[in-house]
């Protein structure tokens, strides 16, 4: 039997009742990948909205680029922020389904999309406001601000539709519903391509043209979401145990410092953009190209980590530290799979790729050298991320943003402007720094990762809280 998302017992299971017994699902590479692959296929379809926007412009100009490769990563700030309170609702709901209560399941989601929507509203205001200083602070040539303000404005009302999704999948993600959040992927690219394409060729509208078409995918998007989780998430028949209230602060507890850490990382990832304008925008358009392909990798390793983070959180509700910590082990080995099959695909076949996006030699060859420096940095990532998504599991994020706020301002930021702007290192000099953050970021999560899962001391938010 299936529920109507198309995913299949024995691993996820609908809200309605408890996760399986954890001997009918032994810990295992397969069984990781039975969960993680609907949301390698949402990520890489949601990956095509960029990779579509990119080579659009890229075709329009290398001015539209180079504004969309500056302004992109602003966004993706706004973005990231609303994200991580969709974390925490995953993680909440992964430990309550795993204990068998789905009523205080339910509660959870609705508790998270209303504050997501809330804090969506307030990111989108700001991005909106502060569009044309933060370009400015970024560097930005004067002919790419006034684009690349009119994309960020436009996407500023995109931020609290995304908050909505974003809190939506992560609930189906944690009682295992992976599938809707890859067809909800499909219908988003299935509106963007075909809205693209007339508004930026046929409209003339250029970089505001690709906005529009990007808002409205998302709305569509959220709306099918919306539909699906009605009756499958947000219907309860009981009172939670405790107050709305007491929700929102398990949510708060654990949302704020996975807000705190993408939203830096993303903050990070807007002043590496603005180090390879400084250098040009032949730097900055390449830049962009290779940034895509690492967009890529990343996401490909993060459905991974989040089918860690799923299983590993249901079995922690039910109180079984150690075979959490076995899922976690399984997702390891997943990850390292999963990163040596795109990174081969890409050595391979980078180069004919890359002059598909981009007709400039000198961006394709800036692109091409720097591509196998750029995928040898993801490898340290693998054990950070699967690392990270065993104490996001327990709760803890806490850690995790610490481990990366100390790797991003001790190596990544100071790193990446010594090497690439002031030694003239260029595109090379960003992606060392980057490989340099990675090895501290995977040995500090490391390190906490032995002192809660290794030593035997059991900690207070290893189980359900609440």
């Amino acid at each position: 039997m299936k529920d109507s998302s198309g995913d299949e017992p024995g691993g996820p299971t609908p809200a309605g009742g408890p996760a399986p017994p954890a001997e009918s699902a032994p810990p295992a590479v397969r069984a990781v990948w039975r969960l993680a692959y609907p949301l390698l296929i949402a990520g890489l379809t949601q990956i095509v909205l960029n990779i579509v926007d990119t080579v659009m412009l890229a075709r329009l100009s290398t001015e539209a680029l180079s504004a969309f490769a500056l302004a992109a990563p602003v966004y993706l700030v706004a973005l990231i922020v609303v994200r991580g309170w969709a974390t925490a609702v995953q993680v909440l709901v992964a430990q309550r389904h795993g204990a068998g209560r789905p009523d205080e399941v339910a509660w959870v989601v609705r508790a998270g999309v209303l504050t997501a929507l809330g804090a969506g509203v307030v990111v989108g205001a700001l991005l909106y406001a502060s569009a044309t200083p933060v370009l400015t602070v970024l560097g930005a040539p004067q002919d790419l601000i006034g684009p690349g303000t009119a994309y960020l404005r436009v996407l500023a009302w995109a931020v609290p539709v995304a908050a909505v999704s974003f809190t939506l999948q992560g609930a189906c993600a944690g009682i295992g519903a992976t599938r809707v959040s890859m067809y909800t992927a499909v219908l988003v690219n299935a509106v963007n391509l075909p809205l693209g394409l007339l508004l930026v060729f046929r409209a003339g509208l250029g970089v505001t043209g690709a906005a529009v078409a990007t808002l409205a995918a998302t709305a569509a998007g959220t709306g099918h979401l919306l539909l699906y989780c009605r009756t499958r998430l947000l219907r309860t028949t009981g009172e939670p145990a405790g107050s709305t209230g007491d929700i929102t602060r398990n949510l708060w507890r654990i949302g704020w410092p996975e807000m705190s850490t993408l939203g830096i990382g993303y903050v990070n990832e807007a002043l590496l953009a603005g180090f390879a304008a400084r250098m040009g925008t032949h730097d900055l358009a390449a830049y962009r190209i290779v940034d895509n392909l690492l967009l890529v990798v990343f996401t490909v390793l993060a459905s991974g980590a989040s089918a860690v983070m799923v299983l590993a959180g249901q079995e922690l509700g039910r109180g079984d530290r150690g075979r959490a910590d076995d899922w976690h082990r399984a997702g390891t080995r997943l990850l390292l799979l999963l990163l040596a099959l795109p990174a081969a695909v890409a050595l391979l076949l980078g180069r004919p790729l890359i002059s598909l996006i981009t007709e400039d030699p000198v961006v394709a060859r800036l692109a091409w050298e720097t591509t196998p420096l750029a995928l040898l940095s993801m490898a340290p990532m693998v054990f950070a991320m699967t690392r990270g998504s065993l104490l996001r599991a327990a709760g803890d994020t806490r850690s995790v943003m610490t481990a990366s706020i100390t790797s991003d301002y001790t190596l990544l930021i100071p790193l990446g402007w010594l090497l690439g702007v002031h030694l003239g290192l260029g595109l090379t000099g960003l992606y060392l720094a980057w490989t340099a953050f990675a090895l501290l970021h995977a040995l500090l999560l490391h390190l906490r990762y032995r002192r809660r899962f290794r030593t035997g001391a059991r900690t207070p938010d290893a189980a359900v809280p609440g």
